[in-house]
């Protein structure tokens, strides 16, 4: 289970690495709850999240006193949200009461005792805990789990949990953006696989058409490169379960996978190691 210094390394755990990603819409089904817990806690300590949050976020919560979060994870960032605003009552749910028990148990590690953790499934609006309203709703990496119609849905039901002049806010991946320093470039495109990634129109930049819909008035767009050059458990877990599964896909062989990996670790040693994506900050507030 993650904590507050970082996750434990699970061997249970390590031996699905194979898979791309967690099964993020149906975590307690897919029995991935404790792999993504795990996963979502080591890139939330990596010092470039702590920077985004205080460059993307930080800057909506000067006059909050009520906020939500929903797909919190590990509640990382409703924790940071939290300390950063001792007087707010947050409230941050998730549709998996795995993940709600992690960033409870996160939650009271760190003693914070303004943060709620609740279950919640914004694809089933209507039991929301806390029918607000909210000065602040906020969500990292979800609306790319939903389909068109739930997210749709999903924006229409918050935009009328917001009170006047509150903001709703999406920290989204621009997955055309990450790049990979490496000596191995053919091998970095193959198992990066850009060319197949499926980006729907409703997500990412795509968001600020459905604001616009809903009535809302467009914030300015805030851009955040996250990058690090360290090649800490959080990188080689990505990069190395990204190339097991370009392995099990024949999109590469096992002996490039570990020249690649391998030049990694080179390039750590020597300094030269980087990694890069960008984040957008896509929010729209109420008159």
């Amino acid at each position: 289970m993650p904590n507050a210094q970082g996750p434990t390394p699970i061997p249970a755990i390590l031996e699905t690495m194979s898979r791309p990603i967690p099964d993020y819409r149906n975590l307690d089904q897919s029995g991935d709850a404790e792999r993504a817990a795990w996963r979502m806690e080591m890139r939330s300590v990596e010092p470039a999240s702590d920077d985004m949050f205080k460059e993307l976020v930080r800057p909506l919560l000067a006059d909050v006193s009520r906020v939500l979060e929903f797909g919190c994870g590990t509640a990382a960032l409703s924790r940071r949200i939290a300390a950063a605003k001792p007087e707010a009552s947050v409230l941050a749910t998730d549709a998996s009461g795995a993940m709600v028990k992690a960033a409870r148990e996160l939650a009271s590690s760190e003693s914070a005792g303004n943060l709620r953790v609740e279950v919640w499934d914004v694809r089933n609006p209507d039991v929301l805990p806390d029918k607000g309203p909210f000065d602040l709703i906020v969500s990292s990496v979800v609306v790319r789990y939903l389909d068109e119609e739930e997210a749709r849905s999903a924006i229409a039901f918050l935009a009328g949990r917001l009170a006047p002049g509150g903001i709703i806010a999406f920290v989204e991946q621009d997955l055309a953006t990450d790049s990979l320093y490496s000596n191995h470039d053919k091998a970095v495109h193959r198992i990066f696989n850009k060319e197949f990634r499926q980006v729907e129109p409703w997500t990412g930049l795509g968001l600020f058409t459905i604001l616009s819909h809903q009535g809302l008035s467009l914030l300015p767009r805030k851009s955040f490169i996250w990058t690090t050059q360290s090649f800490g458990p959080y990188m080689r877990e990505l990069t190395e379960q990204m190339a097991r599964h370009a392995v099990a896909k024949d999109r590469i062989t096992q002996e490039e996978m570990d020249d690649f990996l391998a030049d990694l670790e080179a390039l750590a040693a020597s300094g030269a190691f980087y990694y890069g994506l960008v984040y957008h900050l896509i929010a729209a507030r109420t008159a």
